[in-house]
């Protein structure tokens, strides 16, 4: 698995990690700093990615599970198939927090419960890559990469004001 963003939200005690994963099985997932034993998020044999070049060998010697809890793991709060390059995550506001995407070019808001429950998916297009993301103030600061188009290849700095959403 390849970990792309962590935000540790100090109020709830949890940290919140977004994951690419094989050939889509992007991840969510909710880490809890209370545990006495260390959690097993199911990486590399759960996944609800394929591998790339699959093989009937690799398949064989290497199957991943499509389920986290069947076989001892923990299940992620949220995934996605097919992949959509999940990367940054921050909080923006007591339970809404949001996650970008490289591939989609876009920023996600969802938000978290009381239970930890992810709910309220909503996806907001930007049209370029999201390298980075910052809450600051009530707003969103991001670095995008620049256009693939080559006519608009410099990178930008964006910012949204949460106080209009």
């Amino acid at each position: 698995r390849n970990v792309q963003g962590l935000y540790f939200d100090e109020s709830k005690k949890i940290l919140l990690s977004t994951e690419h994963g094989p050939k889509g099985g992007d991840e969510v997932n909710i880490i809890k700093l209370d545990n006495t034993v260390i959690p097993n998020y199911g990486w590399p044999i759960s996944s609800y990615g394929e591998h790339y070049l699959e093989t009937e060998e690799k398949i064989k010697k290497y199957p991943l599970f499509k389920s986290h809890k069947d076989h001892g793991f923990i299940e992620p709060i949220k995934y996605f198939t097919p992949s959509i390059g999940i990367s940054e995550i921050t909080k923006v506001k007591d339970n809404q927090y949001i996650f970008t995407s490289l591939r989609a070019k876009s920023i996600y808001f969802f938000n978290l419960d009381e239970n930890n429950k992810f709910s309220n998916l909503e996806k907001v297009e930007l049209g370029r890559r999201i390298r980075d993301v910052i809450n600051y103030d009530e707003k969103i600061l991001l670095f995008l990469e620049g256009g693939e188009d080559g006519e608009d290849k410099y990178p930008r700095i964006a910012l949204i004001n949460l106080k209009s959403f």
